[in-house]
């Protein structure tokens, strides 16, 4: 049986006309297909960085890297690593798109998530009414994943960026709910012989899989809110990486926005 995992993270947009984005998003690795994407992820770092010493140890963050490069940050470059001030200049953050856009496009991985369009649902809802904007999408995005494994006749696990230990905890319960319970589509069983664990990985650790993930969330989201991606390529492979459920339905199975 094969085996994959699913590397997750999340951002939150907002558009110029106040409009509100939750996506939950990242990517889908087989597991014999890690180690190559790694040392393609650090091939990357060394080019970037012009092969300074340790830079492979580097963690890509895009919010690091969109903070290093807004011109009225110069003065609060102490706010972020060292290793980021190289991205004040726009040339060094155009090549790091440019060869993340080539990462993404040979490797073999998928793209998955979902947006929350908070502005529309807290209209239609109420925001005292709903579900916790991470139980909500974390159970959508398992059920894209199991129907993903299924049609691969594979079992796999998910690895998210730790973040406050009440988040994790959200996120953890509903996973152990839907093993329980089953969810709108698939049984407990179902679920429990898809989805084997999900692990709660720091940043620090330096895991590829989460560094790459990292730079979905925001392009998704700035393409749902109709702004300008930070690099057009990039966005338009991300896109391309969706995952369509093997019946051509990104829009169902890759990318799914709950409004």
């Amino acid at each position: 049986m094969a085996e994959y995992t699913l590397y997750i993270d999340e951002s939150e947009t907002f558009n110029s006309s106040g409009k509100k984005y939750f996506v939950m998003s990242g990517v889908i690795i087989r597991e014999t297909n890690y180690t190559s994407i790694q040392s393609e992820m650090e091939a990357l770092k060394r080019k970037v960085w012009n092969n300074a010493a340790g830079c492979e140890n580097y963690i890509l963050h895009e919010k690091d890297v969109s903070f290093a490069n807004f011109p009225l940050n110069s003065s609060k470059l102490s706010a972020v690593a060292s290793c980021y001030h190289i991205f004040t200049d726009t040339k060094k953050v155009q090549l790091l798109y440019n060869e993340l856009s080539k990462l993404f496009k040979k490797s073999d991985l998928y793209t998955i998530g979902v947006c929350l369009d908070k502005s529309v649902l807290f209209a239609r809802y109420g925001e005292k009414n709903l579900n916790n904007q991470l139980t909500i999408a974390i159970q959508l995005l398992i059920e894209h994943y199991c129907q993903f494994l299924i049609m691969n006749h594979a079992a796999g696990d998910i690895c998210y960026e730790a973040m406050q230990p009440e988040q994790n905890t959200k996120i953890q319960q509903r996973l152990y709910e839907l093993k329980a319970l089953g969810s709108m589509y698939y049984s407990p069983k179902t679920i429990q012989d898809c989805i084997r664990e999900i692990h709660f990985v720091k940043k620090s650790e330096n895991m590829i899989g989460l560094q790459l993930a990292d730079f979905v969330p925001n392009t998704l989201g700035r393409y749902v809110a109709g702004m300008k991606p930070k690099n057009k390529n990039f966005a338009k492979i991300v896109r391309k990486k969706l995952y369509d459920g093997c019946q051509d339905k990104t829009y169902r199975f890759g990318f799914k926005v709950l409004s």
